[in-house]
């Protein structure tokens, strides 16, 4: 007959050793994780992003193919690269998660979700779109001019309460 103070001592141990090495591989994990680095390039390579271990861009790069470009294309193809980095991101995590971890452990596959769903795969050729779709709100010949502000009333400055409304309540007087 087997001894059950023997036998809880010893499950308590298997716990215990287990916790340790699931711990050991996460903080493995978690290193690995810290040195990932995603470069992507668009507009034939005139713009660069890299992104980090999560998944925020750390470096922007541009050759002087840009030089040709109209600064939104610029901007969109900021968006475009960054876009294309981050996309790689959680196929890069599973990697690690897979090599460290397991890929069947179900904290591991939060993590991996979790980055799928922050880093989607950018749509089909991620370039930006030509400038005759793009909404623009700046080059309209049918933009009416803003009124001018209202003149300043007695009363507008003399006190600052840190509230918005000067000595009107929300409702006008």
């Amino acid at each position: 007959m087997s001894d059950p103070l023997a036998d809880a001592v010893r499950m308590v141990d298997d716990w215990e050793r287990d916790a340790n090495e699931k711990a050991a591989r996460f903080q493995t994990m978690a290193e690995r994780v810290e040195q990932i680095t995603i470069t992507e390039s668009v507009a034939d390579g005139a713009v660069s992003v890299t992104v980090g271990h999560n998944g925020i861009p750390t470096d922007v790069a541009m050759t002087d193919g840009v030089r040709q470009m109209a600064p939104h294309d610029i901007a969109a193809n900021v968006m475009a690269a960054m876009r294309k980095a981050q996309s790689r991101y959680p196929e890069r995590l599973a990697e690690i998660v897979t090599e460290t971890v397991g890929e069947d452990d179900p904290a591991a596959r939060h993590i991996v979700a979790t980055a799928e769903r922050n880093f989607p795969a950018p749509p089909p050729d991620d370039e930006p779109p030509p400038a005759a779709e793009r909404l623009s709100f700046t080059d309209s010949d049918e933009d009416e001019p803003l009124p001018p502000p209202r003149p300043a009333r007695p009363g507008d400055n003399d006190r600052d309460d840190g509230d918005d409304f000067g000595d009107d309540t929300i409702y006008g007087r």
